[in-house]
């Protein structure tokens, strides 16, 4: 009590967006119980994407990743051909994602089924559309059509575009449990569920003890989940870093965010982790951005030794007790969209979007007033950075900047067209 010379004690406490209660220290007598580790593997994959559209660029560029380090590729089918786009990769000794449609699925298992045992390739479905009732049908006739293949995710949801709308990290969760609900249900209803693995992706941004509660509590909420509904499997969990907080002024900066995302990620428990490029906003052709990404992996792993051990915040006494509140808080908001209908009901109705519109207005406010600190942006700005921007790129820069409150306050106060 001397150290706080006259203050109160109250006057140390703080709530965090979450509308956590955040308290200057904590103790044992803040942990609720006994706690088990919320996962126990250790190492994670690096994972990297296919960036082009020419079919045989992406393959020599996943080809090069892949040489360099990379362990995992993760790829957006659409009009490529398997047989060119796979050429050379050996998905057998790797985990590959892909986002599927009802167009493609089709040319992706047969190329599977001619090249592979089905129980010798570990993979990952998403589909490319996931919006409607009529969406989730088609989605699991896809996973029924790929029930052969014993090692594959398809019961899945993809909550990264919810992230990356900058959502608050509690309503990301209850977003997550609702979107898995929906996939469980189907393919309860249709016997698929024993067939196949359950996967999830979603982002990390650079509230790092939060973001390690948030993937914890992700986990631990699961089980409340996986025992209402009998399922005895453990998600598969992609992590990808935020877009929501990137930079095109001190660029740089976000080789360090992404660090300090990627390592919530690994703390939080991912399997697969997706790191983007620090000019991801504002590409420049070269090769070093995305070299840096999948090296920034190796270096936690091979240099750090992130690998070498599973939930480190196990027993934290401030970390237990902030996953302990993000899950009552996602747990009370997930209730809320059940009964309201559910996941898909509130995503066509627009309480979703108007939810996330809300905290996403709030996040840009803190920006904007300085409560919320970005530096080389609204601190510490380099003043002798220039930056050209073509004027045909501002254009598709603030339709990327309508949920990266970051990048909306760049082009407000550094970038115009005048300025192009």
């Amino acid at each position: 009590m001397n150290d706080l010379k006259g203050e109160a004690y109250e006057s140390l406490l703080w709530h965090n967006e979450n509308g956590i209660e955040i308290k200057p220290y904590y103790t044992g007598e803040d942990l609720k119980q006994e706690y088990e580790p919320a996962f126990t593997h250790t190492d994670w994959e690096v994972t990297v994407q296919a960036k082009n559209s020419d079919t045989t660029s992406a393959n020599k560029d996943l080809l090069e990743k892949l040489n360099s380090g990379a362990s995992a590729i993760s790829i957006v089918l659409g009009n490529h051909k398997p047989e060119v786009l796979l050429n050379g990769i050996q998905l057998n000794y790797i985990h590959s994602t892909f986002y599927v449609n009802e167009n493609n699925a089709a040319s992706l298992k047969n190329y599977l089924e001619k090249n592979y045992n089905a129980n010798e390739i570990s993979f990952t479905l998403f589909p490319e559309d996931f919006a409607s009732d009529a969406d989730l049908k088609t989605w699991s006739g896809i996973s029924d059509s790929f029930k052969n293949f014993t090692k594959a995710n398809t019961c899945s949801f993809n909550a990264l575009s919810f992230h990356n709308l900058n959502c608050f990290a509690y309503y990301e969760v209850a977003l997550i449990m609702a979107g898995l609900v929906e996939n469980i249900e189907e393919f309860s209803a249709k016997g698929l569920l024993s067939q196949t693995g359950l996967a999830l992706k979603t982002g990390v941004s650079s509230d790092y003890f939060m973001q390690i509660a948030k993937l914890r509590a992700i986990r631990r909420l699961w089980k409340l989940i996986s025992a209402e509904y009998k399922v005895d499997k453990d998600l598969y969990l992609i992590a990808e870093t935020s877009l929501t907080n990137k930079s095109i002024s001190d660029s740089y900066n976000n080789l360090l965010r992404t660090t300090v995302e990627s390592m919530a990620a690994v703390s939080g428990g991912c399997n697969e982790l997706i790191i983007s490029p620090f000019d991801v906003l504002l590409p420049s052709n070269k090769n070093l951005p995305e070299r840096m990404a999948v090296n920034q992996q190796l270096i936690l792993k091979n240099e750090s030794y992130l690998n070498t051990m599973a939930d480190t915040a196990c027993g934290s006494f401030y970390v237990e007790s902030i996953t302990d509140a993000l899950a009552k808080k996602a747990l009370e908001a997930f209730k809320e969209i059940e009964k309201q209908g559910g996941f898909l009901k509130c995503l066509g109705n627009g309480l979703i979007s108007k939810t996330i519109d809300a905290q996403a207005k709030q996040k840009e406010e803190w920006i904007r007033s300085g409560k919320q600190v970005i530096i080389g942006v609204n601190k510490f700005k380099n003043e002798r950075e220039k930056i050209g921007i073509p004027a045909s790129k501002i254009g598709e820069l603030r339709e990327m900047g309508i949920h990266n409150p970051v990048l909306s306050y760049e082009l407000e106060h550094f970038f115009s067209e005048k300025h192009a």
